[in-house]
């Protein structure tokens, strides 16, 4: 029979016995939760490893580019700067009237947005080809200056003031300031009033006395507002005509229009456009 500390000695080895036993699992644990923090470390090693070498192929890919973009520039520099000898003019001049005559037919068959600043363009471009002290490389330049400015406004929402795309309703604005300057619907500003007052006359304002504002989604609508804002339209490309808004249509169009002219905080643009051959509606 065992003595009290006979007992007791007994008891405490027991419990420190399964101190022990216990430990193990904890230690096993703990191996498997180091096993997979070095896996998940190593993991995301793997991972950045990887993005550093995605970049760096971008970065090799874009070096590429811009040399081949450079070769193609210093080529075209090379060649305008020949553009005085008789070969490279017989060689360029064909080239820039077949630019223009490509770049006319695509105007012709846009969006009739901006007709007078790029048809204006145009034709001061066709006419310097007729002449016979024609510069080459001022040509090919301004050619090529045009086709990025075509290509410009297909990636831009433009605002500009003109007169009303209505018949009936064009110059309306600049004809009531004939008639009456003091008129609402002529709504002349302290500088024009200024103006008049000082010996201009109201023809020399006629440039400055627009009907509405217009405004286009790249390639995708042209739409035309009503100075005072009470009536909107966006042209048709099916039928040439330009159909009226809807009430939702013509609020819309307000806020883009104060949008794009910058008069009101830049916000989400949407707009009413047509898709396909039947025109259906879409936003």
């Amino acid at each position: 029979m065992l003595t009290l500390p006979a007992r007791q000695l007994a008891m405490c080895a027991a419990a420190c016995f399964g101190i022990a036993l216990g430990a193990v699992p904890a230690s096993q644990a703990q191996a498997q939760d180091q096993s997979q923090t070095t896996t998940s470390l190593a993991s995301q090693y793997e991972s950045v490893l990887k993005e550093i070498s995605d970049r760096r192929t971008n970065v090799l890919l874009r070096e590429y580019y811009l040399t081949e973009q450079q070769k193609e520039i210093d080529s075209l520099a090379a060649r305008l700067a020949l553009a005085n000898d008789s070969s490279a003019s017989e060689e360029l001049l064909p080239m820039v009237r077949e630019m223009v005559a490509e770049l006319e037919k695509v105007m012709v068959a846009d969006l009739p947005f901006r007709i007078e600043r790029r048809f204006g363009l145009l034709d001061d471009l066709r006419d310097d080809l007729q002449a016979e002290d024609v510069l080459v490389s001022d040509v090919y330049r301004r050619a090529l200056q045009l086709y990025g400015f075509e290509v410009a406004y297909g990636l831009q929402v433009g605002s500009y003031s003109g007169v009303s795309p209505i018949a009936d309703r064009q110059g309306n604005r600049f004809q009531a300031c004939m008639a009456d300057p003091d008129s609402p619907v002529c709504d002349l500003n302290k500088e024009q009033r200024q103006a008049l007052a000082t010996g201009a006359e109201m023809e020399d304002l006629q440039s400055q006395l627009y009907d509405g504002n217009y405004i286009h989604f790249g390639r995708l609508a042209l739409l035309y507002l009503e100075r005072d804002s009470s009536e909107g339209y966006r042209y048709n490309e099916a039928t040439k005509q330009w159909d009226p808004l809807s009430n939702s249509e013509l609020l819309g169009l307000r806020q883009n229009v104060r949008i794009a002219r910058g008069e009101s905080a830049i916000g989400t643009m949407t707009a009413p456009i047509q898709i396909g051959e039947g025109g259906s509606d879409a936003s």
